[in-house]
């Protein structure tokens, strides 16, 4: 199986004061995403492909110093398809609010964060004719860390921690929930992005 993935880092530009983590300050944050997979010879002999494209904007708020609060969103296609049927495509749109915690240590620009975050889903797949309305609802509680290149501009890495998925591939079918709970070394899939503070 070949596989290759491309993550990409949108920043959001913005004019403000000298950025902190403190109470009132405010944060802006996204990234671009975009994943490729060729599986050769596998289900039938049959060659594989597929590739996603997501969007993934947040802002947040500190609500008291050291804790961000805020709402984030994602804008996903994508598609997949075996050699000789029908092409595959998926659209979906997620939203959902989250809290993160900065625990700074004696390197000032260093901070280990926790995040937990809530989202619910709706999306389209569909292949020839036919269209199917899909939904899904998640949540996760994520570790990593945050390095600030500035006073308003920081990195940000992520792991995907602990969480749990419950999909609905088919809304006008009843009771077919997949629900996928990741835990321990295949959670371990890492994000990085970039962030921007803005002081009150």
């Amino acid at each position: 199986m070949k596989q290759t993935g491309l993550l990409l880092t949108m920043m959001f530009l913005s004019v403000g004061l000298w950025a902190q983590t403190t109470a009132g300050s405010f944060t802006l944050a996204g990234g671009l995403e975009y994943s490729s997979n060729k599986s050769e010879n596998v289900y039938g002999n049959v060659d594989y492909t597929s590739s996603s494209l997501n969007f993934r904007p947040a802002a947040g708020y500190f609500v008291i110093d050291n804790l961000e609060v805020g709402l984030q969103l994602g804008i996903g296609s994508g598609k997949s398809q075996y050699e000789g049927s029908a092409e595959s495509k998926s659209s979906s749109f997620l939203f959902g609010p989250y809290a993160r915690y900065y625990k700074f240590t004696s390197n000032e620009r260093f901070a280990f964060t926790g995040t937990f975050s809530f989202q619910i889903g709706s999306g389209t797949t569909s292949s020839g004719q036919n269209e199917l309305k899909t939904g899904s609802t998640s949540f996760s509680i994520a570790p990593g860390f945050t390095y600030f290149l500035s006073d308003k501009w920081a990195l940000d890495f992520q792991l995907q921690g602990i969480g749990f998925t419950s999909y609905d591939p088919n809304k006008d079918v009843d009771n077919n929930n997949q629900n996928t709970f990741t835990f321990g070394a295949s959670s371990l899939s890492p994000s990085l992005g970039f962030r921007f503070f803005i002081n009150k």
